[in-house]
C-alpha cells in the first residue's frame, strides 16, 4: 500500500514539468498565423495552465471577430484590389467588444495581457517588427 502511494505521488509530481503545449520553432519567421500555436505561445509566455488554453483561444477568436467587424480583415478578400483598409484597431475598443459583445469571461486586465503577449507571437512569426 505504501509503495502505491509513493508511486502515485511520484507520477503526479513527475508530470508537473511537462509543457501544457508546444510551439513549433520551425514556424519562426514564416508569417503564417496559426490560432492554436498563438494560443499555446501566449499560454507558455504567461505561465498559464492547460485549463487556461480555452480562455486564451476565446480571446483570440473575439479579436478576429472584432477585426472582421471593423473591416481590418475579410472572409472574402478581393484579390483584384490591394488597397489598404482605413480602419485602425483600438485595443481598448477591442477589449470592450470582447467583454460586451463576445461575452468573454475574463477581466479587462487579463485580455490586455493576452493581446499584449500576442504581439510577441506576431514578432515570432515575422508579421510585425520589434
Amino acid at each position: 500500500m505504501k509503495k502505491i502511494f509513493i508511486l502515485t505521488l511520484l507520477s503526479f509530481f513527475g508530470c508537473k514539468n511537462e509543457p501544457i503545449c508546444t510551439v513549433n520553432q520551425n514556424n519562426a519567421g514564416k508569417q503564417i498565423y496559426n490560432l492554436d500555436e498563438a494560443t499555446c505561445f501566449i499560454a507558455l509566455k504567461l505561465n498559464k495552465k492547460k485549463s487556461d488554453l480555452n480562455w486564451i483561444r476565446g480571446a483570440l477568436v473575439a479579436e478576429e471577430n472584432y477585426m472582421n467587424k471593423i473591416g481590418l480583415i475579410s472572409e472574402n478578400p478581393n484579390t483584384e484590389s490591394k488597397s489598404e483598409s482605413n480602419a485602425e484597431m483600438d485595443i481598448n475598443e477591442m477589449v470592450k467588444y470582447a467583454l460586451n459583445e463576445e461575452k468573454i469571461d475574463l477581466t479587462k486586465e487579463e485580455l490586455m495581457e493576452i493581446y499584449d503577449t500576442e504581439v510577441e507571437y506576431l514578432m515570432f512569426i515575422g508579421v510585425v517588427d520589434e
